[in-house]
Formats: structure tokens, sequence, C-alpha cells
């Protein structure tokens, strides 16, 4: 038909001069372009359509748990349950690693609760917490904490307990807030020279690092909840727990501000650095007995030695994320709070353990 190609008929191009025959290949492949490209545009179109229709469902049909405490301009969410075992006895004060939330701690609060007065948390950009239009501080994030604790009324002596990232800020805590500090408990802590002595751990966070500069891009147009990135993170925890946590670990939002505080590690770990020990607190420091990467277990034992009465306990079978949402292993890092509980408040061994 005229000069047209047929691009489905190679018999066509026969008796062309070799330019006709390149111009009509590159039209025919102009076309191809243009129609995988508006593919890939509604196809986008589509995951960033879902997406906010999710969030918008999840936000919903997940109204934060706890309640919502104004703090420097901000509201977080603080969860707190439990009572006191007695007069001057401590509350439990748990905090997640990075980008993790108070939904986390779905089979530990409940059971601690029990023995003491415990309280979560989501920092600022995480969880149901407003973010801060400001950048990603440790300090911050901690002067905030102990601020919303005041402001809601809950007073120390603190037993705090870290997870992972969440343990290199339990000591910054503690350095600016010593006299607060009854005892700590370590959860598979990170040490702030991790990277430095092991290169094991190194290449997996430089990986994980580099990978969480493009899951908010995916989060955006929907990748990470349709293929459910994150699933793992939340496997095992109660079904409600679970729920939200999958809930927010495919949020834009939530998974922006996680790395803006992996960014800000190298500047996490340097402040940790220079934090005085915990004397002669009440130390537990709990590892996982499992996929522990070469040179992890030196550095836990390193971190016991933190305090005069610092122990060591590898909870076998546990991994790095089962410590937390795995109720077997979960429960045994409630009978660890329990006896420290115990260890800073003689008074609280006679709580009722129902």
């Amino acid at each position: 038909m005229g000069n047209s190609l047929d691009c489905g008929n190679p018999d066509a191009c026969d008796g062309m001069n070799p330019e006709r025959r390149r111009s009509g290949v590159v039209r025919c492949l102009r076309r191809i372009s243009v129609v995988l490209a508006l593919m890939l545009l509604a196809t986008v179109s589509a995951g960033v359509l879902y997406q906010s229709a999710s969030s918008v469902w999840d936000r919903y049909r997940l109204p934060p748990p706890g309640k919502l405490v104004s703090i420097d301009g901000l509201r977080l969410h603080m969860l707190a349950s439990g009572k006191r075992c007695g007069k001057g006895s401590p509350t439990v004060v748990l905090e997640t690693g990075l980008g993790g939330m108070s939904s986390a701690w779905g089979w530990i609060q409940p059971e601690v609760a029990k023995f003491a007065r415990v309280v979560s948390y989501d920092r600022a950009g995480l969880g149901w917490s407003e973010a801060d239009s400001g950048p990603v501080s440790a300090t911050g994030n901690v002067r905030r904490l102990h601020g919303m604790l005041h402001s809601a009324g809950i007073e120390g002596p603190y037993v705090l307990v870290g997870h992972s990232m969440g343990g290199l800020l339990v000591r910054l805590f503690n350095d600016l807030y010593p006299d607060e500090v009854s005892g700590v408990v370590l959860i598979d802590a990170s040490h702030p020279d991790q990277r430095q002595r092991s290169q094991a751990i190194r290449s997996h966070m430089n990986a994980g690092f580099r990978m969480l500069r493009t899951v908010p891009l995916l989060a955006r147009i929907g990748y990470v909840r349709i293929s459910n990135f994150f699933q793992e993170q939340a496997d095992g925890l109660p079904p409600l727990q679970c729920d939200e946590a999958r809930s927010f670990l495919c949020s834009y939002e939530h998974l922006k501000v996680t790395n803006e505080e992996a960014s800000n590690w190298n500047a996490l770990c340097s402040q940790v650095r220079t934090t005085r020990s915990l004397g002669e607190k009440p130390l537990t420091v709990l590892s996982a007995g499992e996929g522990a990467r070469p040179g992890a277990l030196e550095l836990q034992a390193d971190l016991a030695r933190l305090s005069s009465r610092g122990r060591h306990l590898v909870i076998k079978g546990a991994d790095h994320v089962t410590l937390v949402t795995h109720r077997e292993h979960a429960l045994r890092v409630v009978e660890e709070i329990r006896w420290l509980v115990e260890m800073t408040q003689p008074t609280c061994q006679h709580f009722p353990n129902t």
C-alpha cells in the first residue's frame, strides 16, 4: 500500500534500496518504542493509583492503637500498657531498630505488661507518628522520646530495651539522662564499630543501604506492596500487628524516613562512640543464634562489657528478626526483661506472673 512498510512481512522489504529499508525499520522501532512507553506509563499510573488508594484504606482500617502525644510541634504515637509493680519500680521503654515501629513489639509488650508498665512508640515519620520537616537526628529522636514520656506523665526510672539500631539509641538515652535509667536490655543490638570490624557485616549493610535508596520510589508506584517486598519483617507477629507492620512497610512516607535513618548511620555511630559506659547498671545482651555473620558474636560480647553487671546470652534458633517477631523467641526476650526489672526493683519479684 503506497510506500508503507509491512513490519510483519519480511518479504515486503525485498526490492527496496538499503536506505529505504533502514528508514522503514527505524519507523517500525519507533512505533514499538511508543507502544512500550505507553504500556509502561499505564502500568506505573495504575500502580500509583493502587498504592494511593490502598494507603488511604490502610489509614481507615488500621487506626493508631495508642495515643498521639504532642512534643516539639509533632504528634508522636505512643502505646503504654501495664502498671508499675510498686513504688519506684521501673517503666520498660521499647526502642525499635532501623525503620521499626511499635507493632514490632506485638508479642513482647503484652507479656511485659503483666509485670511492669511498658511503653512502645514510633519515631517521627514512622508508623503513626508525624514526620519532622528537618533532617533525621538521633539526638533529636532521643530528646523527643524523653519529652514524650514526661509529657505523658511517665517518669523514670526506665529499663531501656533496644533492638538492632535501637540499641544505639538507648545508649544515647542513657548518656543524656543517666539518672533516669536503671537498666538496659540489648536485643541483637548494633555495635557502633561493626562496619569497621567485620567485612561480612559491612558488605551486608552496604547492600541494604543501597537497596533502601530505591525502595521509597518502588513503594510510590505500588511495587513494594504488590510484591510483599518486606513480608519477612512482619511474618510471625500476631495477626493485627502483622497487618499493621505490613501496611507501613509498603508506605512511601515510612520507607522514606527509613532511608533517612540509614543515611544518618555514620553520624549516629560517631555519637555513640563518645557515650559513657553503663557503670554498674544491670545489662543483658541477647544475641541471635542463627544467621550471625562472622564477627557478630564477638561484637555482641563486647557490648556486654559496657557494664560491670553485664551478661551475654545467645538465643538458639532465633535470627536477627525472629528474636522479636516469633513468639517462642519473643517470650525468651520477655523472660530476660522480667529478670532485669526484678534486678532493679527487688519487690517486683512478687508481682503475679499471669
